[in-house]
């Protein structure tokens, strides 16, 4: 995985399989949740989702690797994961506190943890940026962005709509930043591996 080109070829179809992920979990959470809104369940359900695209994505950089006759772990993949580690610690930390303290509070897992996680995924995606594709930087940015801005539309319609869906929302939310956020990054990075190979 030293070369550029390698990352493109790795990186692309991982974003899009992890945008497909998102979408369709974002959709089957958003279509559950209905009447049936529980902080916790949201939290295990999310953290089952994320389990998986670490799998996948892992999976298909290694299958990269394999056809490429290079070794999987390399200096630039232990920069990568080194990068993106604190990060993903400090979600992880957060999440399970966040859980305990307002674990039966469904509003405020619904408007604290997606936030949280946009955020910390938007650091690693900008550490990780450093080490492999300048874009991957403008989408952690894009993810920081977001986690904000999804913060305060979460606040302030939670405090002016008590009958409010929140983790409805949420689900729909982690959907389009993870899932569309994702697939579009995956497709501007196969298009531009298309056009820089002859």
């Amino acid at each position: 995985m030293e070369r550029s080109s390698l990352y493109r070829r790795a990186v692309g179809p991982m974003f899009v399989g992890l945008g497909l992920l998102g979408l369709a979990a974002g959709l089957i959470g958003y279509s559950l949740a209905v009447g049936n809104e529980q902080g916790l369940i949201f939290v295990l359900y999310w953290s089952g989702v994320a389990v998986v695209a670490v799998i996948g994505a892992s999976l298909g950089v290694r299958g990269q690797a394999l056809g490429a006759d290079e070794p999987f772990w390399t200096p630039p993949t232990r920069r990568v994961v080194a990068a993106m580690a604190p990060p993903f610690v400090v979600a992880l930390a957060g999440t399970v506190y966040l859980t305990v303290l307002f674990g039966p509070m469904t509003k405020v897992i619904g408007i604290t943890i997606p936030p949280l996680w946009m955020a910390l995924h938007g650091l690693a995606l900008h550490g990780a940026g450093y080490f492999t594709l300048r874009g991957i930087r403008w989408l952690g940015w894009a993810f920081i962005g977001t986690s904000m801005g999804f913060g305060a539309l979460g606040a302030a319609l939670s405090a002016n709509y008590a009958d409010l869906p929140t983790l409805r929302l949420a689900h729909l939310a982690m959907g389009l930043t993870f899932g569309l956020g994702h697939l579009l990054a995956g497709s501007w990075i196969i298009v531009a591996e298309r056009r820089t190979v002859p």
